[in-house]
């Protein structure tokens, strides 16, 4: 049976966009596995009441927003799909993030294109879904004469590539923001292309939204402990499934070790923030970010001066480097602001919470804005896989079995993206 055509407009695969680890190729896996009867999901339960799913064509193991991304193609690409999760909901990456799509971070070429399309992906799906989504708009502010001058050559380079961005001089400041530290400002650069997710409710709006809509079954506090060719076993029984695909994030220590550990991807451990809600209705409009997200960002990556920001900062935020601090700072739809965040590599990924981190993250963000209410009501640790030089990563490690993951951090500005790619190959 013919899969039905995605309303999704046709894209150039996604193999081209991204970096990507294949050691086999996901779609001749995919045929292999044609003998699974398209659109129809039969389960029967075995002596024990456990379930044995049999003729899904696609298995997901995580229902963060990399494998709800997988699930939304798969389904509208007409297959039958089954989503597995250990928890009742999901509380890792996907929720513990600022909620940014980052389109303004991105190189321009393929990784811009990939945020666009993303970006498209997500204003459709949030207004089916119910999501709370608006365009904030980023406001990067100078503090040095080196910060400004990365970001005017930002601005001039980045002039006819696809980026909206306006320079700014210090009296226009207070046009995007209020509260700014003026004083210690040089001036900014302003782009309208981030917009604000609200990440604490979208990834269970939109397993209810596929559920109800799309006739994907999930299954919530259901462990898996193994996948193999066609077979899926989990603390539920053992389901079939025509391909599975593996979006646990960084979570790859259990499942399908060897791949991952032949990969050389690792992690990577954040420390956020959040203030209680704000007092009288007070609105921080855009995403704040400082000097510190000028060099870690691709958007800046070719700027000449960037060398010499670097040098300014490795002499005057020595400490801040040390942890992997660049500060964001953004508002939630309830009004509490959400803060960070710093960085750990490898080993150092498994660190405690740390207040001197805090206080660095805090006094960083006080030199560009004076937020009413300051206190931190939440704080709380996150992880995701990294890799270095590779956007995403795709394993194929036996037929019909792959794992996909974002290793840069901005799962939430591709993941829609990636996913289209990968399905596509699978679906043919």
């Amino acid at each position: 049976m013919k899969a039905a055509p995605s309303p999704f407009r046709a894209q150039p695969s996604h193999k081209e966009e991204f970096e990507f680890v294949e050691p086999q190729d996901l779609c001749q896996s995919f045929q292999a596995q044609r003998h699974v009867a398209l659109n129809q999901t039969t389960r029967r339960q075995d002596d024990k009441g456990r379930y044995v799913m049999t003729k899904v064509d696609v298995a997901i193991v995580g229902a963060g927003i990399m494998g709800l991304a997988h699930a939304i193609h798969a389904a509208r690409a007409g297959l039958s799909v089954a989503v597995f999760d250990r928890s009742a909901e999901a509380n890792g990456a996907s929720v513990r993030n600022f909620g940014m799509l980052a389109v303004v971070a991105q190189a321009p070429g393929a990784q811009l294109a990939s945020a666009r399309r993303a970006l498209g992906l997500w204003q459709e799906i949030a207004l089916q879904a119910g999501i709370s989504m608006h365009r904030a708009g980023c406001l990067f502010l100078a503090r040095a004469s080196q910060e400004m001058q990365v970001l005017e050559e930002c601005a001039a380079l980045n002039k006819d590539n696809g980026h909206a961005l306006e320079l700014l001089t210090k009296s226009k400041l207070p046009d995007y923001a209020d509260n700014l530290n003026h004083d210690a400002l040089l001036g900014g650069l302003w782009s309208p292309d981030a917009w604000k997710v609200d990440q604490r409710q979208a990834s269970s709006r939109i397993a209810d939204w596929l559920r109800r809509e799309h006739g994907v079954t999930f299954h919530f506090n259901v462990s898996v402990h193994g996948v193999t060719s066609g077979t899926v076993e989990t603390s539920a029984g053992t389901f079939r499934a025509g391909h599975t695909i593996m979006c646990g994030g960084d979570e790859f220590g259990t499942l399908l070790p060897d791949a991952f550990r032949a990969s050389g991807v690792t992690r990577c451990q954040l420390q956020m923030l959040r203030t209680p809600v704000q007092p009288e209705g007070w609105r921080l409009k855009p995403f704040i970010l400082g000097g510190l997200s000028m060099t870690r960002y691709s958007l800046f990556a070719s700027c000449p001066s960037l060398a010499a920001l670097k040098a300014y900062q490795e002499a005057y935020y020595a400490e801040h480097l040390k942890h992997g601090i660049h500060v964001i700072a953004c508002q939630e739809a309830d009004g509490s602001i959400t803060i960070g965040d710093s960085h750990a590599y490898g080993d150092a990924a498994d660190a405690a919470p740390s207040n001197e981190i805090d206080r660095l993250i805090m006094s960083d963000l006080a030199g560009m804005i004076t937020l009413p209410d300051a206190t931190i009501a939440d704080r709380w640790i996150g992880r995701y896989a990294h890799l270095l030089g590779t956007d995403a990563l795709t394993l194929a490690p036996e037929q019909g079995v792959c794992a996909v993951t974002m290793t840069n951090g901005q799962g939430m500005t591709h993941a829609f993206a990636v996913a289209e790619g990968v399905i596509r190959d699978l679906a043919g």
